[in-house]
């Protein structure tokens, strides 16, 4: 091989090198853990540095608003386990009591807290009403 070729070859394996390692760090950057109310508590530590998705259920009566604010509390419960959450924000018009909810944010250190920066309902009424009518 002449010296052109090797270093093609050379400038190609840098090139692919790099595009390789920034897409694994970029990857990593933006994963979210998807985890359960009591998955989230028990690995506390690490969710109290990085973010992550909560799922549990909306419990009945816990909502509180500070007045004059758009800060609310409430709780999300999985079995016994219950999780406090605290947003900043407009409530989902499809959040109701009982209701399963998935809940973005990072743990408060020492607290059962979780700091929510977004907040997903599901909706399985839509999808229940589309089942129904392709069965028909």
């Amino acid at each position: 091989m002449n010296k052109k070729a090797v270093k093609a070859i050379i400038t190609i394996l840098v090139v692919a090198g790099a595009v390789t390692y920034l897409a694994a760090s970029s990857f990593e950057e933006t994963m979210i853990y998807y985890k359960t109310v009591e998955e989230a508590l028990h690995a506390r530590s690490q969710f109290e540095t990085t973010p992550v998705r909560v799922n549990g259920l909306l419990v009945p009566g816990s909502i509180k608003q500070k007045p004059g604010t758009d800060n609310f509390i409430f709780e999300l419960k999985k079995n016994d386990t219950v999780l406090q959450i605290k947003y900043a924000g407009i409530l989902p018009d499809t959040m109701t009591e009982g209701k399963e909810l998935i809940v973005q944010g990072t743990l408060v250190p020492g607290e059962d807290t979780l700091q929510a920066t977004e907040i997903l309902t599901k909706c399985p009424s839509k999808y229940e009403k589309e089942a129904e009518s392709r069965n028909k």
